[in-house]
């Protein structure tokens, strides 16, 4: 693969843009999100994930790409698997179950754990699960930036 160029601002790698939005968006309880936005954030994703595993080659295409944003494509190799159609319907089922499955454990969590922070008497619960979530966020990017330089090393050491 070719050594990909240094194109700017990437969001995807930065810890503290992603802190950030995490972080704001962690402000509101999704219990208030308008009904529209939970459906469709429900519901699209659902449909989305079921449409790339029921389509053949959709989801070494997707992702390749999202490799390809977070700067980790070196990774990828060509893989093959043909599946029978009703093989690929049980899995494009069965993730669209997944992700909405995920989708209402999200919700309920989100709740719960806001209910928790307020029983502890913790002030501004909101604003202390926006902190928390906005660390753990900024932790967890700039651990991947770590594994993802390293492992470029290591192929550059190895390749020279």
């Amino acid at each position: 693969m070719t050594e990909q160029k240094d194109t700017g601002y990437r969001f995807l790698t930065d810890p503290w843009g992603q802190a950030a939005a995490v972080g704001v968006l962690t402000l509101f309880p999704v219990r208030k999100y308008p009904g529209w936005l939970k459906f469709t954030l429900g519901w699209g994703g659902v449909a989305a994930t079921t449409a790339v595993v029921a389509t053949p080659g959709a989801a070494t295409t997707v992702l390749r790409k999202l490799s390809e944003w977070t700067g980790d494509a070196e990774d990828l190799e060509e893989v093959s698997i043909e599946l029978k159609p009703a093989t690929r319907a049980g899995l494009a089922v069965a993730t669209g179950a997944a992700w909405y499955g995920g989708w209402r454990l999200s919700v309920w969590s989100d709740t719960a754990v806001e209910n928790l922070v307020r029983k502890l008497r913790i002030p501004a619960p909101r604003l202390a699960l926006g902190a928390a979530a906005g660390w753990a966020t900024w932790w967890q990017v700039k651990q991947a930036n770590e594994r993802i330089a390293a492992k470029r090393a290591e192929r550059k050491r190895t390749s020279a």
